[in-house]
């Protein structure tokens, strides 16, 4: 869970980033396919987030709400360098209230078990299966298809250049 990656062919994106490598304006090239990449997972984003903040609320407490931390995890992560070059979707652990660092896998299942006000109190609380990767499953082709075009667009522009 955590991670859904849309990565249109490994062996293209190491070539467009071995060229924007080679151009002697590589900081600019690898900026606008950032931008461009993360402009094809926008809509992932957003809708896993639309996700997690439309469950189906707790008992008020102090402190922030559990699933408006797990939304703002939600990231599009872009890596244009190395043997694990692409782009994903990923709701990061770190940030989350009470320490729950394992909050967004734990939505995304079925529950957890917690203990509540003193270590002979346990609850079970339940999460909302699939939230994530159900969410993002059928935006899949077209996130691939967009960050396809924006690999496209970026090697036409260094072939046109070389």
């Amino acid at each position: 869970m955590d991670v859904v990656e849309v990565q249109p062919d490994p062996a293209s994106g190491r070539r467009v980033a071995a060229a924007l490598d080679a151009e002697a304006d590589g900081h600019e090239w690898r900026r606008e396919l950032a931008t461009e990449l993360h402009a094809a997972l926008a809509p992932g984003v957003d809708a896993a987030r639309a996700a997690v903040l439309s469950m189906p609320g707790g008992l008020p407490h102090a402190g922030e709400p559990l699933r408006q931390a797990v939304a703002a995890a939600v990231t599009a992560d872009i890596r244009l360098s190395g043997s694990s070059a692409g782009a994903r979707i990923r709701a990061r652990k770190s940030g989350m209230p009470r320490g729950f660092t394992n909050a967004p896998k734990r939505l995304n299942g079925r529950g957890w078990r917690h203990p509540v006000f003193s270590p002979d109190v346990w609850v079970a609380q339940r999460g909302a299966p699939g939230w994530f990767d159900n969410t993002l499953r059928p935006l899949r082709p077209a996130m691939r298809a967009a960050a396809e075009r924006a690999l496209q667009a970026r090697a036409q522009r260094i072939a046109r250049r070389s």
